[in-house]
């Protein structure tokens, strides 16, 4: 565990506790083979400290389960997973044909592996130790043998907003030039939140305190639409959190301004 990062163990814990909702937004019985007391506490702190994040995470992850559902049973086969972390995904939703591939750091990969296999639960799943940033994406997936020519799913999740602008645009870049047929998810934050011009103080206050005690989010992004036309993609959804949270959870109020400029899209090739 000592290996891998501590910000999967966190989301993961994030992820557990909607099981617990008498009416969850998903089931993911499969996370708790990874979580304990000590994992628990330390996401308890930074729920306390980081309210938003929770709920944050727990809509997004709904929002990717169902696109992602609605993918496999419109026939895509081929799911591809970057910065996969503790995502159990390939064990939870899957179909006849369908084959993951996971890519993430060789530590947390083994982990998945050992542990799913200790817990006697099954995925088709192809794991890829790599960073798709440094080592390259597309030269990671050719070793794996990912079939370019096949339909494909793309999910991008919790990674945008820590990497630098022209890594994330040259990821999409690479998708687009070397896969035939594909959609592709991924969260990203608004730029304003990144340049602390919101217009909330709230905002503002939150970000520098997480930001002192985690990670820098460093990348974020105006408009998606703009994005995507200059990289001729097509925008099918695009959704901020607020508006999930409204669909989701109608008849509760939010917990904060950001889940205004926090956002979730799919996009495709427009070929």
């Amino acid at each position: 565990m000592n290996n891998v990062t501590g910000t999967a163990f966190i989301v993961a814990e994030f992820r557990a506790e909607e099981n617990e909702e008498v009416i969850p937004l998903y089931t993911d019985h499969v996370v708790k083979i990874w979580l304990n007391e000590e994992t628990k506490k330390v996401a308890d702190q930074i729920a306390h400290n980081s309210p938003a994040a929770k709920e944050m995470v727990k809509l997004r992850t709904k929002y990717f389960d169902d696109v992602l559902s609605n993918q496999i049973l419109g026939g895509c086969k081929q799911i591809v997973i970057l910065g996969s972390g503790l995502d159990t995904r390939a064990a939870r939703i899957n179909g006849e044909g369908v084959i993951y591939f996971e890519i993430d750091d060789p530590a947390t990969l083994q982990l998945k592996a050992e542990t799913l296999k200790a817990n006697k639960i099954s995925a088709n799943v192809r794991y890829i130790p790599g960073d798709y940033i440094k080592d390259g994406l597309i030269s990671l997936l050719k070793q794996s043998e990912v079939d370019f020519t096949r339909q494909t799913y793309f999910l991008w999740e919790g990674n945008t907003t820590l990497l630098d602008k022209k890594d994330v645009i040259f990821v999409l870049e690479q998708i687009r030039d070397n896969v035939n047929n594909f959609r592709l998810s991924f969260d990203y934050m608004s730029e304003k939140v990144i340049l602390r011009t919101t217009g909330y103080q709230d905002i503002n206050d939150y970000i520098n305190k997480y930001e002192s005690m985690y990670a820098p989010w460093i990348t974020g992004f105006e408009n998606i639409a703009t994005l995507a036309d200059e990289l001729n993609l097509k925008v099918i959804e695009n959704f901020s959190t607020a508006d999930l949270h409204a669909q989701y959870r109608p008849g509760s109020s939010l917990e904060s301004n950001l889940f205004k400029f926090y956002f979730v899209c799919t996009l495709e090739n427009m070929s």
